[in-house]
């Protein structure tokens, strides 16, 4: 199977674009809702195990870190939204989340953090 880390790098850009316009589009229109938080999640973390699943095949060397990569993804971010919907947090997103936990804020409130982290995870890919 041959590997093409930069049409993989590409369609991983495209879709992290659309999936933060698709977010923006949503809330600017006022049409949150859980089931597209919990959809959005989930397509999230499809394209982090496909991204993941083609590093493991271009660096069989790490794959075995690659999949625990993937579960903690999973498990991390599940724990995270059941927990949020279990604690009634209505009309709200799971993104809202308290300064009391200072990694999680961190993540989910410093946009350059994220941006440099998905540049980084690129750039290793080619």
């Amino acid at each position: 199977m041959p590997l093409h880390p930069r049409r993989c790098s590409f369609l991983y850009s495209i879709s992290c674009l659309l999936d933060a316009l698709d977010g923006m589009a949503a809330r600017k229109f006022q049409q949150s809702t859980r089931f597209g938080a919990v959809l959005d999640m989930v397509t999230d973390r499809c394209a982090t195990a496909c991204l993941l699943v083609f590093l493991s095949t271009a660096k069989p060397a790490f794959s075995m870190i690659f999949q625990i990569l993937i579960s903690l993804d999973f498990a991390s971010h599940y724990m995270h939204m059941y927990a949020t919907l279990v604690m009634g947090s209505q009309g709200q997103s799971h993104k809202n989340v308290s300064s009391k936990n200072r990694l999680m804020y961190l993540y989910y409130t410093n946009k350059v953090c994220r941006i440099e982290y998905m540049y980084r995870l690129m750039g290793e890919q080619v």
